[in-house]
């Protein structure tokens, strides 16, 4: 591999066709300053898994998509010693915030080219990697609502509409958490946040104190609440400030079971997992390779 080429994975679903739209941009960026674009198009979910184990040995694997993109490449990337990129071009972008990037893409390009690399911590949900979080619960049936979402709100309007729907509905589950240090929790919940990122759905920092390379999870919950007192958390979420809140709680783990008396949707990192009722999370301590703003 020439030194020059940098290897893009693209899905040109993501963002709505936003992501297919910014090719060009990307392209001309790179050139200008010396490399060659090498774009790899993702075709089918899991496709781009596949691609990353095809690129030469060593070669930085950059993900242009959304938090759905950033999975897969990160999944295939951990453990194997292969550095990863981000270039955001989804909806939510929650990854690019927990490096410290931001959803600019320019300064996303030029970490590309010139960042430092960062050994990060990979999460493990029943045998599922994930590179964000894992969300239990509303939070879990919010990003599902979101693909239902009118495309014209963007991403956080296609949140904030998702969660406006499941106001209506919503239920608080009966919950026991376990974790590494003896220590166990019971509650009623409206949702269980199994945090390696700041950041979720777009603007929702449910944990933002978390790092990416402490070796824990900032585990968040809540105790059972109203319709009315989930309206009052919402901007907390928005503003950072919702573990200030009495009825809602923080432990950081390397380890946490969760068990629910029912089923109730899960998903890692946007991604829905298969209908389970019992969660046993890991913490991998460095085991993913970043492109990272220097520091």
């Amino acid at each position: 591999m020439e030194p020059s080429e940098i290897h893009l994975i693209l899905n040109p679903t993501a963002g709505r066709g936003r992501a297919a739209a910014l090719r060009p941009e990307i392209s001309r960026f790179l050139e200008e300053r010396g490399a060659r674009a090498v774009w790899h198009v993702t075709r089918r979910p899991g496709h781009a898994g596949q691609i990353v184990g095809e690129l030469p040995p060593g070669a930085p694997a950059v993900a242009v998509g959304g938090d759905g993109t950033v999975h897969e490449v990160a999944r295939a990337c951990a453990g194997t010693g292969r550095p990863m990129g981000v270039l955001p071009a989804g909806s939510g972008n929650d990854y690019v915030k927990a490096l410290g990037i931001g959803g600019n893409l320019r300064r996303a390009m030029e970490v590309v080219l010139a960042g430092e690399v960062r050994e990060v911590d990979v999460g493990e949900v029943n045998g599922e990697l994930f590179d964000n979080g894992l969300g239990i619960g509303f939070d879990a049936e919010v990003a599902a609502g979101v693909v239902k979402a009118p495309a014209y709100l963007g991403g956080t309007g296609r949140y904030m509409w998702s969660v406006a729907k499941l106001l209506w509905g919503f239920t608080c589950h009966p919950a026991r958490l376990a974790f590494d240090d003896g220590t166990v929790v019971e509650s009623e919940t409206i949702l269980v946040a199994v945090a390696l990122g700041t950041t979720y759905g777009a603007r929702f920092r449910l944990a933002p104190e978390a790092r990416l390379d402490d070796g824990a999870f900032d585990v968040v919950w809540s105790d059972r609440v109203s319709r009315a007192e989930v309206i009052r958390l919402i901007p907390s979420a928005l503003r950072g400030t919702l573990l200030r809140h009495p009825k809602v709680h923080m432990h950081r783990a390397r380890e946490v079971e969760v068990e629910l008396g029912r089923v109730v949707p899960a998903h890692v990192d946007g991604e829905i997992l298969p209908p389970t009722r019992s969660f046993r999370a890991r913490v991998l301590p460095r085991a993913l390779r970043v492109l990272a703003p220097l520091r």
